[in-house]
């Protein structure tokens, strides 16, 4: 069975499906949005306006029920109606969170992955209620980044089998 992780922005998530072949990240924008501008980054492309497509978002919880078939670990978006949806249907995960006093180092992530400023401004925005409202959730474990550690860092010492 496999897990299933929602992570906020720069825990590490990308670099996690890059580089293990039993993790996936399911970044969203490319179920959520239509059309994408080819001359920016992924990266680059966060916080742009998009034409948003309307299959979302069931297009991302059935890739999302669709990789637990195929991946021991499922990294997917930090979004409170997500968290409705796993909820509502009995889907159980986790979710992994910069500690709050982290905010330097979650900017310093955005600014070298190349997130332009208006998604960092809405991400600091997002960052304490998104928190908060992750205390609330029926979430299986709460993984808490601090520092400059990593969701890598935390699937290690919590033993989670990592596949090179």
């Amino acid at each position: 069975m496999a897990i299933i992780i929602a992570g906020f922005a720069t825990c590490g998530k990308s670099v996690l499906g890059r580089k293990y072949r039993n993790v996936i990240d399911l970044e969203s924008s490319s179920y959520k949005y239509k059309v994408f501008d080819t001359d920016l980054t992924f990266e680059q492309r966060k916080g742009t306006k998009r034409e948003k497509n309307d299959k979302w978002p069931q297009n991302y919880y059935n890739a999302i029920n669709e990789a637990c078939k195929k991946y021991d670990v499922v990294l997917v978006q930090l979004k409170p109606e997500h968290f409705n949806y796993f909820d509502k249907n009995n889907i159980k995960y986790s979710i992994a969170y910069p500690n709050l006093d982290n905010w330097n180092e979650v900017e310093r992530r955005c600014i070298e992955r190349g997130n332009n400023e208006g998604f960092i401004i809405r991400l600091k925005q997002v960052f304490k209620p998104y928190y908060e409202d992750s205390l609330k959730r029926k979430c299986e474990k709460m993984y808490i980044l601090n520092n400059k550690e990593t969701l890598e860092d935390c699937l290690i010492k919590d033993n989670i089998k990592l596949i090179k």
